[in-house]
């Protein structure tokens, strides 16, 4: 322990520049000095250790004079350009100055850099208002680990800069935003915002992205949001964001923002009163009931939307419209996780928190790239592996960034995943490398499982994904020789066809080394910021809120009882079957999803949804599919509501309200029960505390999680042997079921990959500077002005054999479709395989995509399929 840190323990103030709690300390800026008065020396209190015998005075006539001495030389070198700051007076350096008495600086000035000039729309450098504490080294090389500024020159010509000193654009930079939050001048500020004065007031809530569940620090002037930091302190993110997290906001001010509710007249979307759209919109709905009954009704939600909204979603559908088609679109994403882990460990999620993960001696990624998918779990593999001497195994054909702080690097052809898994699995019980104990005293149906294992030898797998024989025994060992392993995997597993036995096969690794229960585990990653909240509160077909399956009469008397009304027997249909050709469904209410773009055959799912006797949709843009609605209700967007949002490591964390909603739009909440009572079966809740007591009485997993305390920051889902789950390491005890059920998977030949007449694999996945299909990221100015336009990534060695140029124009056609786009060249891709975003309507990469389906999960496979690619006649 430092003197710092006791002092802070003890609630004494020393003064600070350089020093962060979630940094190594460095002792840069000697604000921080202390006077041991025994020895007479002066210790920087964040590097000096306490010792026996100190006396430490913080205060003393000496420290105060060489701390003034110290501020006035920075001060010195510092311009007085505070007016046009971002951070003004209000700086840490200029409220330390204020505070020490420090006004006018008698030193003469000190030349230093200026503003560089920079292409990127979110971060502006100004070195002239450099102190040289490091913080922003510090920050990207040791909280998000990438590496792109250090230190440049010596003496007086020092600067943090970029390798080569090139623009961040062109550097290693992702635009995080952590050295903008961390600065403790204005020498990096947030571009665009530096003109627009300072937030008058905060608010903490919860990212609406992806499903890490960062906190999030709105500031708010004038009604609108003009910053976002991450919170201080988080146990979540700890001072970290992704570009998304920090400069993805723009949308909740978007002109494009829905202000009024829409109805359509004669073939037109026209303004109107929500009473007016309220009572369309029921009447389509009961007009649809009396033609052909409650059944042809099905309502579509969101991960986007709170769990407190989710949960009145799923009462509408059963005890308001009486049918279970109810879906959300998290399960299209997810159902192989929910379905393969429920089989075998008996709880579709996460088994410990990313603590967890960081103390993990190996960790296994495979199918993922969580620097996209979810930045925060790439922080922290990064910090085990560069800091803690973890080891990693990146499982993917793809190169990316995590790729190089790789031990191993298996490069399995696509789809073959399940063969891989089940030989690494082969090699650890051959090897006698298996945790004997744990599979005897807490799994069953071991040695059937352990039989069906017996073609996957080293050079069967080899052939199947060309994978060598010697990478596969390496990871093999790795992964059974680590007393504390993890699996991080992703969309690249679940997407598959055969996603769900792809995750029965990575839960038999887990469990066959004993690596569920203690620092390790499995780390399913969820595409959206309430993916398992939505599952958990019942928007899906066969499940009440809780998993309850809708078939056990039980389960539904005790919600019939609770909210009053007989609910339908029978699962329901999932999305895709709601809008497949000859579906009975005539009439929905999608809130928050657009379909019309993130379902496979986007063309046709438009068919659909037009040919619908009523659409109602609720949104907060004229999205794709609420172009085709009869009734468009306005909704709020994250800023505007409360609520809560479950994160993938099974955090419950309170959204809060920052900003009244935009014009006359509502929370979704708020919309449900409005429409809920126009169909005259109101929902009488007052409050979002009232239905999250309602959840934590009748969910059983979300019992005594304290709801109630939600204001005072995340709560934690608790320990799954008291009945619950939760904790920072699931199943230490008993798994829900009893026992972890080894279960046999088999490889099949891949349907969705290169075949004749289509000799490519498209791989369809989100990039970092956008999210999802796009409809709030596109529609942020910065992310879209940085990252705008489609394109096709193809690798270098097929680049050569097709004559293509990075720019060039091409076409992309599968058996369903074709399509016009641009070319970019990537050393990322192995021959023969492509890559295209999902994030942009212009370029559907869906329409490439059949309607084939993960059997098992009732879920599209939506991660690759087979096409040929050509240059258009204009290329020559």
């Amino acid at each position: 322990m430092t003197i710092l840190d006791l002092a802070r323990e003890s609630g004494v103030y020393i003064p600070t520049l350089c020093h962060d709690p979630n940094l190594a300390s460095t002792g840069a800026c000697r604000l921080c000095l202390v006077e041991d008065e025994p020895s007479g020396a002066l210790h920087a209190s964040c590097v000096a250790p306490i010792a026996p015998g100190m006396v430490i005075n913080t205060h003393s006539p000496r420290v105060v004079a060489h701390r003034k001495a110290i501020l006035k030389l920075m001060l010195a070198s510092h311009p007085d350009s505070c007016l046009v700051c971002d951070k003004g007076n209000r700086c840490q350096l200029r409220q330390l100055a204020s505070d020490m008495g420090i006004g006018l600086v008698e030193f003469q000035r000190i030349p230093q850099p200026g503003v560089i000039e920079e292409v990127n729309p979110f971060i502006q450098r100004d070195l002239s208002k450099c102190i040289m504490c490091g913080k922003c080294i510090r920050a990207d090389q040791e909280m998000v680990v990438v590496g792109a500024i250090d230190y440049i020159h010596r003496g007086s010509a020092v600067r943090p800069t970029t390798l080569n000193d090139v623009p961040l654009e062109k550097s290693e930079c992702t635009f995080c935003g952590t050295c903008v939050a961390i600065c403790p001048t204005g020498a990096i500020m947030e571009k665009e915002k530096a003109y627009t004065g300072t937030a008058t007031s905060t608010v903490d809530t919860v990212c609406p992205y992806c499903g890490c569940g960062c906190n999030l620090n709105l500031g708010v002037r004038d009604g609108l949001v003009v910053r976002v930091r991450p919170s201080a302190p988080s146990p979540v993110n700890r001072g970290t964001l992704c570009v998304r997290g920090s400069y993805g906001y723009d949308f909740i001010h978007s002109p494009e923002r829905l202000r009024r509710p829409l109805v359509r007249v004669d073939g037109e979307l026209q303004e109107t009163t929500w009473e007016d759209a309220l009572q369309q919109a029921a009447a389509g709905l009961q007009k649809v009931v009396e033609k052909s009954g409650p059944e042809s009704l099905a309502v579509f939600g969101s991960p986007r939307c709170t769990n407190e909204e989710n949960y009145l979603l799923q009462r509408l559908a059963r005890c308001v419209l009486g049918t279970n088609s109810v879906d959300n679109g998290s399960r299209l994403y997810s159902a192989a996780s929910r379905i393969g882990l429920g089989a075998t460990i008996g709880y579709a999620g996460t088994t410990g928190f990313l603590e967890v993960l960081e103390r993990s001696r190996v960790i296994m990624v495979i199918g993922a790239n969580p620097e996209v998918s979810a930045p925060l779990v790439d922080y922290t593999v990064k910090q085990a592996v560069r800091f803690k001497g973890a080891r990693l195994c990146v499982i993917d054909p793809c190169r990316t960034r995590l790729t190089g702080f790789a031990s191993l690097w298996l490069r399995p052809r696509i789809g073959t995943d399940i063969a891989l898994l089940n030989g690494l699995a082969r090699i650890i019980i051959d090897e006698k490398k298996l945790d004997v104990e744990f599979v005897t005293r807490r799994t069953d149906n071991y040695a059937p499982w352990a039989r069906s294992l017996q073609k996957y030898t080293p050079d069967y797998v080899e052939k199947v994904t060309g994978v060598p024989g010697q990478d596969i025994r390496a990871a093999a060992r790795l992964f059974a020789d680590a007393e504390e392993a993890s699996i991080v995997y992703g969309n690249g597993i679940t997407l598959h066809a055969d996603g769900t036995s792809a995750v029965i096969a990575l839960a038999n690794l887990a469990m066959l080394t004993g690596n569920i229960g203690r620092n390790g585990g499995i780390f399913a990653l969820q595409r959206e910021c309430n993916a398992h909240g939505a599952c958990d509160m019942g928007t899906l077909p066969n499940f009440l809120p809780g998993y309850q399956l809708v078939d056990d009469a039980r389960a539904r008397q005790k919600f019939e009882e609770k909210w009053g009304c007989r609910m339908p027997e029978g699962a329901g249909l999932n999305a895709l079957e709601m809008l497949a050709p000859g579906s009975r469904v005539r009439g929905m209410f999608i809130t928050g999803e657009n379909p019309a773009v993130s379902f496979p055959q986007p063309a046709r799912v438009k068919e659909a949804l037009a040919s619908l006797d009523c659409l109602v949709v609720a949104d907060m843009f004229l999205t794709e599919t609420a172009r085709l609605a009869a009734v468009v209700l306005p909704s709020a967007s994250f800023a505007e509501k409360e609520g809560t949002f479950t994160s993938f490591e099974g955090r419950v964390q309170r959204l809060r309200r920052a900003i009244p909603p935009v014009g006359e739009s509502l929370p979704d909440g708020g919309i449900i029960q409005r429409l809920a009572e126009a169909l005259g079966v109101p929902m009488p809740y007052t409050s979002y505390q009232q239905i999250t007591d309602e959840i934590e009485e009748i969910v059983p997993f979300y019992q005594h999680t304290a709801f109630k305390n939600a204001g005072d920051g995340e709560l934690e889902l608790t320990d799954i042997e008291k009945g619950l789950f939760g904790t920072r390491r699931l199943h230490k005890g008993l798994f829900p079921s009893g026992f972890g059920r080894f279960t046999p998977v088999e490889q099949l030949t891949p349907t969705d990959v290169a075949k004749d007449g289509y000799p490519l694999t498209l791989l369809a996945g989100t990039v970092l500077f956008q999210f999802g299909t796009g409809s709030r990221s596109r529609r942020t100015s910065r992310l879209g002005r940085f990252r705008s336009e489609a394109f096709l990534e193809i690798g270098g060695a097929d680049a050569k054999s097709y004559r293509i140029k990075d720019g060039d124009a091409v076409v992309i056609t599968s058996e369903k479709g074709r399509l016009d786009t641009t070319a970019r060249i990537s050393d990322a891709l192995p021959p023969g395989v492509l890559f295209m975003p999902i994030s942009f309507p212009e370029s559907p990469v869906y329409e490439l995509f059949a309607t084939s389906l993960n059997h098992q999960a009732r879920a599209p496979a939506l991660k690759s399929c087979a096409v040929k690619l050509e240059r258009t006649t204009a290329n020559g």
